[in-house]
């Protein structure tokens, strides 16, 4: 019994302790509130930026911004320059882009509290000739410098960006037909090892059919929507496998959701990434995200 008194002080004493521990970060967090340096960056280290092979140059625009604890008392325009990394780019120069200038002003917004801007590349699509046979050319940028402004620093977790320039082939619906394969399968939907299926053409307009594309018994077809602007995937709520078949007891299980297709070397569409919601009738699993690759 002396025992059980004992372990029972000792997690009544684990709260006390934990409270403490919280009273101190609480001071800390009112200390350090508004104090600090404040980044400038690149809002994304990486980005794939899908581009129409029509003739024409298409203007793409990259978001640097600053993040802090105290960007609101900040009160001068922020120039920040830039420069290309040899090393991390494949696209060329002339080719492929043109970089229309290497410095931009970041400005704050209506409230004080947000720095932006955007920083500008023309990209050239003249002499470019779709599908692409290889990977597709990337551009690696580097924040170089800013102007000089108390608090204000080059963020180094975000210091260097690469976009990738997915160029696309003008819309056709047959170039979605062929065999494909799932390379990423975050639900799991297959009863063992993911097994190719075919997409085909149709019922309706700028519509493919994936074929049995789980591989049960049930042999489910999944139809698909496509914006023919921009690629991107739509699926209305339907069968596409029987979850008794990979070790649920929910019956029928349904896909609604979104998705887009993109090249890949030698094809016009090569990827189908979709995340669709997964759904029996007693109620939803959620999204989950699935690859598909043409072989």
């Amino acid at each position: 019994m002396k025992n059980i008194y004992k372990y029972i002080y000792i997690i009544a004493s684990i709260p006390l302790l934990l409270l403490g521990s919280c009273d101190a970060l609480l001071d800390q967090d009112k200390t350090d509130f508004g104090k600090g340096p404040n980044f400038v960056g690149f809002q994304n280290t990486g980005s794939s930026v899908s581009i129409l092979v029509t003739g024409a140059e298409v203007n793409i625009a990259v978001p640097v911004d600053v993040v802090g604890p105290s960007v609101s008392k900040l009160s001068q325009n922020i120039e920040v320059t830039f420069e290309v990394i040899d090393s991390l780019t494949t696209a060329v120069e002339g080719v492929n882009y043109r970089l229309e200038s290497n410095a931009i002003t970041l400005t704050p917004n209506d409230w004080g509290d947000l720095y932006t801007a955007e920083l500008p590349i023309t990209i050239i699509t003249e002499g470019i000739e779709v599908p692409l046979e290889g990977d597709a050319p990337v551009i690696g940028l580097s924040v170089t410098g800013i102007s000089s402004e108390d608090g204000v620093m080059i963020n180094q977790k975000s210091v260097v960006t690469e976009v990738s320039l997915a160029y696309s082939c003008p819309f056709d619906i047959n170039d979605y037909a062929g065999t494909y394969l799932a390379t990423t399968d975050e639900f799991g939907i297959y009863i063992s090892d993911p097994v190719p299926f075919e997409v085909e053409v149709g019922p309706g307009d700028n519509q493919i059919t994936l074929v049995n594309v789980a591989a049960h018994p049930e042999a489910y077809d999944v139809v698909v929507d496509i914006d023919p602007e921009n690629g991107n995937l739509s699926i209305e709520r339907q069968p596409v496998l029987n979850s008794n078949n990979i070790g649920y007891t929910y019956g029928e299980l349904r896909w609604d959701g979104t998705g887009t297709s993109i090249p890949s070397p030698g094809h016009c569409v090569g990827v189908l990434d979709i995340a669709p919601n997964f759904t029996v009738d007693a109620g939803s699993f959620g999204p989950f995200r699935i690859v598909f690759e043409k072989q």
